[in-house]
């Protein structure tokens, strides 16, 4: 039993006649008829009979029907759903990244990405960098994002670096300026990263360089809270340019030198292949991270 013949089944039972199907089928009438009787062969049923010049459906042809029709839309839904995996239309894209990442950059890409991918299964797990890489390592995510330094195999490891500007509130007295240096930050309050942190470490050694005094009010584990921190007149701070930007609507910014680097990762699974789908995505989530 052929998938074609089923088909020419039927167009046979749909329409009724030997001349309509094979138009719907772009076949010949007699390559229909041979389909028709390779197939009453095959399942020992006379499936047609001719009564007055047409061609009427058996009793067992009707109950044959139901389970041929059944069959042929399985396949042709397999098919439609291949096709659609094979475009990136469906799928799943697991992803994990630390907050500043995940809070809002991501969400905001995801949503237009998927737009036109309306079967798209998508998730998002939030944790510290640190638990990013370990959950990398359990094989259920697609790809992470990751703030580093981080022990992860360079290999399976695609890093954007970013020199950070100088965040200030709105009205402050150092907006006029075009750079922004330790000296002119000597005493001012300043919100930070925690103090393990390697902006923390970049920051001390620049303030210890230019001779000005570093005057931290609030540490902070993430650039967000910092932002907002910032913008409630707080302090001063620092700030990437890429993956914070969503959270620097209500602060001015300026360049700092000395430079302060920050670098953000994506992590690749070391053991399997991305899916299309996952790939589509990195391809954007690339060029919104890049520089």
């Amino acid at each position: 039993m052929r998938l074609r013949q089923l088909e020419c089944f039927r167009a046979l039972m749909l329409h009724g006649t030997m001349t309509r199907a094979a138009e719907l089928l772009g076949m010949s009438q007699p390559g229909i008829s041979a389909m028709i009787a390779n197939l009453e062969h095959a399942t020992g049923l006379t499936l047609f009979v001719r009564r007055g010049g047409r061609l009427q459906p058996t009793p067992e042809a009707r109950l044959f029907y139901v389970e041929a029709a059944r069959a042929l839309e399985a396949v042709e839904n397999t098919a439609r759903i291949a096709s659609e995996i094979r475009s990136g239309r469906r799928g799943h894209l697991a992803i994990a990244a630390y907050p500043s990442v995940s809070i809002s950059l991501l969400p905001r890409l995801l949503a237009d990405f998927a737009a036109k991918r309306p079967d798209l299964q998508i998730k998002i797990i939030t944790r510290a960098s640190a638990s990013v890489r370990e959950l990398m390592s359990t094989q259920q995510f697609d790809i992470a994002v990751a703030e580093l330094p981080l022990d992860y195999p360079t290999a399976h490891m695609e890093v954007f670096a970013y020199e950070c500007l100088c965040m200030l509130p709105k009205g402050h007295r150092l907006a006029k300026l075009k750079q922004v240096t330790p000296a002119d930050l000597d005493g001012e309050p300043f919100v930070t990263l925690f103090r393990g942190d390697p902006i923390y470490q970049q920051l001390a050694s620049a303030f210890s360089e230019y001779g000005a005094r570093w005057n931290v009010v609030a540490e902070t584990e993430f650039f967000s809270t910092a932002c907002e921190l910032v913008a409630a007149g707080r302090g001063v701070g620092l700030v990437d340019p890429v993956v914070s930007r969503p959270f620097t609507a209500n602060v001015v910014l300026r360049p700092f030198k000395p430079a302060i680097n920050y670098q953000v990762a994506l992590l690749f699974p070391v053991n399997e292949a991305l899916s299309q789908v996952a790939q589509e995505f990195v391809d954007v989530l690339r060029r919104r991270l890049r520089p």
